[in-house]
């Protein structure tokens, strides 16, 4: 048998149980001085004006393009349902006799897409009575004359939004984080 195993182990069991292998050498706190902790208040915490106002433009731009996909979507499904209904309607009658299920498939395929459509393009001007560029300008108004946000956008602000950058030039962005 060779004595490096035997001279290895012995290393190992001799660091394994030193104090320093437990990580800590002193009793738990000998080593630090306790200093009182004062908590900021809350007041301090909180968000400033300027930056609720940065949280609200990116809240707005970031639902506006959310708006604008729902009612271009919307409009071009539902223009897709009228072109296959304009399509049905012009077929003559003989021609739909010959190609009954084909003709039946494309109408109720026009209905559908008419309906999806509809309700697209409602939520869309839904979101757009919410986030459109008018209400925009009336919260930004009325915050900046003291009201308080509507409950729905201080739902919907996230800390996220807090963190941006302001929008603008980049000269403008380098002022602002000075």
């Amino acid at each position: 048998m060779s004595k490096l195993p035997i001279v290895f182990a012995g290393l190992l069991l001799g660091v394994a149980m030193g104090p320093k292998a437990w990580g800590q050498s002193l009793p738990l706190g000998a080593d630090t001085v306790a200093v009182p902790v004062t908590l900021p208040s809350l007041s301090t915490l909180r968000y400033d004006h300027t930056d609720t106002l940065r949280a609200l433009q990116h809240l707005f731009i970031r639902r506006s393009k959310a708006v604008r996909s729902w009612l271009e979507g919307g409009i071009a499904i539902a223009a897709t349902g009228v072109v296959k209904k304009t399509a049905v309607a012009t077929t003559s009658e003989a021609k739909r006799q010959e190609h009954e299920a084909y003709y039946d498939d494309l109408e109720q395929s026009a209905n559908q897409d008419l309906v999806v459509g509809t309700l697209m393009t409602g939520y869309g001007v839904f979101l757009n009575a919410r986030f459109g560029p008018r209400q925009y300008q009336q919260v930004v108004a009325a915050y900046q004359q003291g009201e308080p946000l509507p409950p729905y956008l201080t739902r919907k602000l996230k800390t996220k939004y807090f963190r941006l950058l302001p929008l603008g030039s980049r000269q403008e962005r380098i002022q602002a984080v000075r």
